[in-house]
């Protein structure tokens, strides 16, 4: 498009990239929505603010526009055209707009009063490295638990995915002893283990439990967006072996799991006997925070806040900080906290404006990963519910970009066949 147009960079980059962007995470495996562009900038907070308008999309639609003219201005080497420079110069008044936004939503933010109390645990256990060592990892959690969290000090502990690596009602063992804890602490709780999806052929879901401060199991929810080879085998029904072969070889296990049927929102009791109020969350699990459509489902269907469990053990400190980018986007995009709760880190609390409320420290050294610790802070809920912008009209930037990209190559298509058939024509007309 650039060979055949030469229209400036610092337009045609984020309409493509934008348009590629959102097409290379609809269309892979998976569906996984990791690493976008826009994702470098999460703690530039006055940049990101556009995202509830327009999804991590219109951050990332900046960043190319800035690059492309950067971009137009080295290519060129001094020999600028006007329709460079003209391009060139609209980037700026881009960027000033974005960040007058930015600015404005920072000096009014979505006004925000103070949830439940949510005690995030974090065990530092890869849960899946030795199956055999599940209920020895449980007790050790447990212990953990008790000793770190007061009682009465939270109204919602929370453990992360798999911190019980076995289907959590094979052994009644594990809700009896759950069941002691919330009653010893006086709180409810979020757990994350596995449950039975079919039992012929063996078929498991990755869920998260809800118990109620008497034991009480209240609800599940199972994991919508499974993780390729990790959670289930792509392409089995054609390609059974050479797929379970390649889940082996990479990671030493083949993923049998299968994806729940819905999403689902919990709901808890918050502001005491005076003043009660129920505030409802969901529960995105691991890679599901990379998922605009996911927050963007739970914010639209009422969620208050979102309490992301998640276990990124193997993958180490790059993953884990970019998680907590993806988890910051999510928050602007809908104006809803997040709550992290990973096995390893990073843990802790994300306002909706998508600062840094507080982060877990490790015991030991005060590392925010691969750490074991505990939090225990308010949830700052938006005191008037209904999303955002971007909420109720999802990714039309996207759209607008995919459209214009679909438009811009065929025109160069078409721009490049015309002359063919004016060579092919002049040809057959000659004597």
């Amino acid at each position: 498009i650039y060979q055949r147009f030469r229209w400036p960079l610092a337009l045609l980059l984020p309409v493509t990239w934008v348009a590629a962007e959102w097409l290379r995470i609809r269309l892979s495996i998976g569906a996984i929505g990791a690493y976008p562009l826009g994702s470098g900038q999460f703690a530039q907070t006055a940049l990101i603010q556009i995202a509830d308008m327009s999804g991590v999309a219109g951050v990332s639609f900046v960043v190319a526009a800035v690059n492309g003219a950067i971009a137009d201005l080295i290519v060129q080497r001094g020999r600028w055209s006007w329709r460079t420079l003209g391009g060139a110069a609209v980037v700026p008044v881009l960027l000033l707009a974005v960040l007058a936004y930015g600015l404005f939503r920072e000096a009014h933010p979505v006004p925000v009063i103070a949830g439940p109390r949510v005690a995030v645990v974090q065990p530092n256990a890869i849960h899946y490295k030795d199956p055999s060592r599940a209920k020895a990892t449980f007790e050790e959690q447990l212990q953990f638990t008790r000793t770190e969290v007061a009682p009465g000090s939270a109204d919602l502990i929370a453990w992360p995915e798999n911190a019980i690596s076995d289907v959590l009602t094979d052994d009644p063992a594990y809700l009896a002893e759950l069941a002691g804890l919330v009653r010893e602490k006086r709180a409810r709780m979020i757990v994350g283990a596995h449950s039975w999806a079919s039992r012929l052929p063996p078929r498991q879901h990755t869920s998260a439990f809800y118990l109620a401060a008497d034991g009480t199991l209240l609800g599940r929810y199972d994991k919508l967006y499974l993780i390729p080879w990790s959670e289930y085998v792509p392409f089995e029904r054609w390609l059974p072996r050479l797929s379970a072969a390649l889940a082996q070889a990479l990671l030493g296990y083949v993923g049998r799991g299968l994806p729940g049927d819905d999403l689902a929102l919990f709901s808890i009791e918050d502001g005491g006997p005076a003043s009660p109020r129920t505030v409802r969350f969901a529960v995105p699990i691991c890679f599901e925070a990379s998922s605009a459509d996911f927050a963007r489902r739970a914010a639209g269907h009422g969620a208050d806040f979102l309490l992301n469990i998640t276990s990124e053990g193997v993958f180490g400190a790059p993953v884990y900080t970019h998680m907590w980018a993806l988890a910051t986007l999510r928050a602007v995009e809908n104006r809803v906290a997040i709550v992290r709760v990973g096995n390893n880190g990073i843990s802790g609390f994300i306002e909706p404006s998508g600062r840094t409320q507080s982060v877990l420290r490790g015991k030991r050294t005060g590392r925010p990963f691969l750490e074991e610790g505990t939090l225990v802070d308010r949830v700052p809920v938006a005191e008037r519910g209904g999303g955002t912008f971007y909420t109720r009209h999802g990714d039309w930037l996207a759209y607008l970009c995919v459209a214009g990209s679909l438009v811009l190559s065929g025109a160069s298509f078409w721009a490049r066949k015309r002359p063919s058939e004016s060579s092919a024509a002049g040809r057959s007309s000659a004597p």
